[in-house]
């Protein structure tokens, strides 16, 4: 435990006290006198103080990454629900998963049980003591009906105990189509169960978590029209969106004193059944560029629902390098998901989860962006002013203040 801690705090120190480095060697290049010493000792000295702070934060992640984590993922059985239940059983985790249909419910913890015990046959010690932790169980459950949300809760607690995390992942949609076209029941059924659903089951889980020692944590998934805009031909499903948000805004401050922490989770454009309904050529070309597979983000989103701390958090897939690296790798990603006429030629989910316990070190150009954002972020100011110190000296021009 002691090397583990020195170990990440040490990594931590030294890289940002590689800024003070960076700064005194700079100076030195460009005839940097020595009134300058006082400045790469403070740049030294804050390198030690944020190092700590943040070596310190990444010591205490790792610790509350340890044991298993009680979850319930509303609309589980097929696409992003389902590969968030995935993930969340290869941390180790019990899970509880939910669909309308008992069928769909039964079928999905068979495949995700014949998936624990693959994962098991080939993991490592370490991996192994972590997946035999893992545990899935399920019930139907309509999010549009408070029986079956109260049924729903009394069944997680009889089989995990308690519940550390609620996802409020369930929603529907009926294409992409002006809302004259949409009848009643499309309405009705896309209003309960994007929006009621979620205010239903959200109700639910607070009464439970707010008496648990630990608390718990929810997560209401953000979506098209989340943040306010438009969203022509899916106005019904855009509203529920924007009304998920005021309710969050809402419960922030009604829970201000609570142990339980509300959230939310932004997938980004997720292949699965409810983005692809209705969805026209033009919109198939457009998400070769921007739209990932359900696994993909919820390898992810998950490892930070996990570990997510006091409320009012923002999960999001798409962060600004993963946008960067979208816009940039733009031309490569043509026929990526669909070809010209629309034909998907992605690999089917049994052919994509295959390997799906292969250990977590899976890693991304993104991921690596992500990882060190802090060092990074100081390293490149460091830079930044070391080379407007040298071409200011180079150029013979006074420096500011001088």
């Amino acid at each position: 435990m002691l090397y583990t801690v020195t170990t990440q705090l040490g990594k931590y120190v030294i890289t940002m006290m590689s800024s003070g480095v960076v700064l005194g060697v700079g100076f030195q290049l460009s005839g940097g006198d020595s009134q300058m010493n006082e400045l790469i000792w403070y740049s030294w000295l804050g390198g030690v103080i944020i190092g700590t702070m943040i070596g310190t934060n990444s010591v205490l992640e790792e610790h509350c990454k340890a044991g298993p984590r009680n979850v319930v993922i509303t609309g589980s059985t097929r696409g992003l629900g389902k590969a968030l239940a995935r993930e969340f059983l290869l941390s180790g985790d019990r899970v509880v998963i939910t669909s309308r249909s008992p069928e769909s419910v039964l079928q999905t913890i068979k495949e995700l049980e014949e998936n624990i015990q693959e994962g098991l046959s080939v993991a490592k010690k370490k991996e192994r003591k972590t997946l035999s932790h893992a545990k899935v169980v399920g019930t139907a459950c309509d999010v549009c009906k408070p029986e079956d949300v109260k049924k729903l809760v009394n069944f997680a607690i009889n089989e995990l105990g308690s519940v550390d995390i609620w996802i409020n992942n369930a929603g529907t949609n009926k294409g992409f189509r002006p809302l004259v076209t949409f009848s009643d029941d499309d309405i009705t059924q896309i209003v309960s169960t994007n929006l009621v659903g979620s205010l239903l089951c959200t109700r639910e889980a607070i009464n439970v978590m707010q008496y648990q020692d630990k608390g718990g944590h929810i997560f209401n998934m953000d979506g098209a029209g989340s943040g306010g805009s438009s969203t022509p031909l899916t106005a019904v499903y855009g509203s529920t969106k924007c009304g998920l948000r005021q309710f969050q805004s809402s419960l922030l401050k009604e829970s201000r004193r609570s142990k339980v922490g509300v959230h939310t989770a932004s997938p980004g454009m997720v292949l699965t059944d409810l983005l692809l309904s209705g969805s026209s050529l033009r919109n198939k070309q457009m998400f070769n560029l921007i739209c990932e597979l359900p696994e993909t983000v919820a390898r992810t989103l998950v490892p930070r629902m996990r570990v997510v701390k006091g409320s009012g958090k923002a999960i999001n897939y798409l962060t600004p390098p993963r946008i960067l690296l979208a816009l940039v790798t733009a031309w490569v990603r043509r026929g990526r998901w669909f070809d010209d006429e629309g034909r998907a030629v992605y690999a089917a989910e049994a052919d994509r989860i295959r390997n799906w316990a292969e250990s977590r070190a899976r890693f991304s150009v993104t991921d690596a962006m992500e990882m060190y954002t802090e060092n990074t972020w100081v390293s490149v100011f460091s830079l930044s002013v070391v080379c407007a110190f040298i071409i200011l000296s180079s150029s013979g021009g006074p420096l500011p203040g001088t």
